[in-house]
């Protein structure tokens, strides 16, 4: 685990789960670069060479994201980070905490994937994509919302 999630918690506070992003994330860059050799060998390099160098911010979004993203669960809230050059941290009180609900695709439940959706109360949202076994974190996640219940 980064050492900025320990500088985001309490001392008393012990983390529960972290979440982490699937591999599917790199399949429209590897889609994409298969495509340009595809057409630099049968078609023309030059507009090969054209179609990789526009697939390189594909695979460098791919990279960060998949590196760069978690969802961490602590025993009195759900932080969220996003972003590279940029960082967006989330944290969400287990008191704020309205609904969590997962959205799974048919490709996402045969490969381990889904989306995790964290609502609190007002506007606030906590969405992560592609998350791997988000089904796990979700249970964990509702399992300590009612232990923090019977408190």
């Amino acid at each position: 685990m980064i050492k900025k999630i320990q500088a985001l918690i309490n001392e008393n506070e012990e983390v529960i789960g972290v979440a982490r992003i699937h591999w599917i994330v790199f399949i429209p860059s590897a889609f994409y670069t298969l495509l340009a050799i595809l057409v630099a060998i049968f078609f023309h390099p030059l507009v090969g060479g054209v179609i990789f160098a526009l697939a390189l911010y594909p695979i460098y979004n791919a990279f960060i994201y998949y590196f760069m993203t978690y969802l961490v669960l602590t025993n009195e809230k759900v932080l969220s980070r996003k972003g590279f050059l940029t960082r967006d941290w989330i944290r969400m009180e287990f008191d704020r905490i309205e609904n969590s609900y997962l959205e799974e695709p048919i490709i996402g439940r045969f490969l381990g994937y889904a989306t995790i959706i964290i609502s609190g109360i007002g506007s606030g949202s906590i969405a992560v994509p592609h998350v791997r076994n988000g089904d796990l974190f979700v249970r964990a996640l509702e399992k300590q919302l009612s232990d923090n219940k019977k408190k």
